[in-house]
């Protein structure tokens, strides 16, 4: 009962220290999990925060290609301008010989010096020789008249071609001004697109960190899992044990109960039959097989706890 004794207080010192075990590890894995939930919930803030970069670096590139689609119009606008304009000059380069010229041919000077020519010819006795060398002088003039009238209409032409040639440079200047400022603009908005990139780059390795961080806590979310469902196993083990020792015992003390109240109750009993045989012994009555036992047996006891006493 001893041995029995020592082997229950050991199960219950190893019991007690794994249930100590058991419920630090249930502390280390409750604190793992709340370490978990921090770093999902951290993740997914940063999650959100990339797609949200991610949303303003494409809105960032549709600008900056709209940008340049722009700026390559302005300046197919620009060359075709520069073309027109340069045009434009060169015509006014021939306006000013065409000044030098009409200068020199007044189409009213020629009309009147004409209309004089037709009317000696018309009113004067002139010889033959005379007559044809005012003709041709006539002709001559002529002809200078329809260049001056030319000139004339080119020289109003050339008014409109200045007003052209203003609208056309104030356009110019327009388009450059405007494809200037693009350029500032994509400057600028590259500047933000390269911030963009490097705050996307930086939350991509700390996703990634935390990603990795994630995996060693779910690893040893799952180990301390594993080891707590081991220490159960071996909790359950010892509280078999100590059950099957319990009930041992507890059987054992029952059965040693059993046969003292037994004991007990035989000598009373054995002991009221004897008064019993004894009385009729006394009275000369004959006595059956039974009661002689009793008798010897009772005797028998008699001398065995003399026996026991003398020891």
């Amino acid at each position: 009962m001893s041995n029995s004794i020592e082997s229950e207080e050991e199960l219950q010192q190893k019991l007690s220290k794994a249930s100590e075990e058991l419920r630090k590890l249930r502390e280390e894995r409750e604190k793992v999990i709340e370490d978990i939930r921090k770093i999902k919930s951290k993740k997914k803030e940063k999650v959100a925060k990339l797609r949200e970069i991610r949303t303003q670096i494409q809105e960032l590139r549709n600008e900056l290609k709209a940008k340049s689609e722009e700026i390559k119009q302005l300046s197919a606008q620009r060359q075709s301008l520069l073309q027109v304009i340069n045009e434009l000059k060169k015509e006014f380069e021939q306006l000013k010989n065409v000044d030098k010229v009409k200068e020199k041919l007044d189409p009213l000077q020629i009309l009147r010096k004409i209309e004089q020519l037709e009317w000696k010819l018309q009113t004067s006795s002139l010889s033959l020789d005379e007559e044809k060398k005012i003709i041709l002088r006539i002709a001559s003039l002529e002809k200078k008249l329809e260049i001056a009238k030319k000139l004339a209409q080119i020289k109003e032409k050339s008014t409109e071609s200045k007003a052209e040639l203003l609208a056309k440079r104030v356009e110019l200047s327009t388009i450059r001004q405007r494809i200037v400022e693009l350029r500032n603009q994509i400057s600028e908005k590259v500047k933000i697109y390269q911030q963009l990139k490097s705050q996307r780059d930086n939350i991509r390795k700390e996703i990634e960190a935390l990603n990795n961080q994630l995996n060693e806590l779910i690893n040893k979310n799952n180990d301390l899992k594993n080891k707590i469902n081991a220490k159960k196993e071996e909790i359950r083990k010892y509280r078999e044990e100590l059950k099957k020792i319990r009930e041992m015992l507890k059987s054992k003390n029952i059965n040693e109960i059993y046969e003292q109240d037994l004991k007990n109750v035989n000598k009373e009993l054995i002991e009221s039959k004897r008064k019993k045989v004894e009385e009729k012994l006394k009275s000369n009555k004959r006595l059956t097989f039974d009661e002689l036992l009793i008798l010897y047996y009772n005797d028998k006891d008699s001398n065995e706890q003399d026996s026991s006493n003398i020891r």
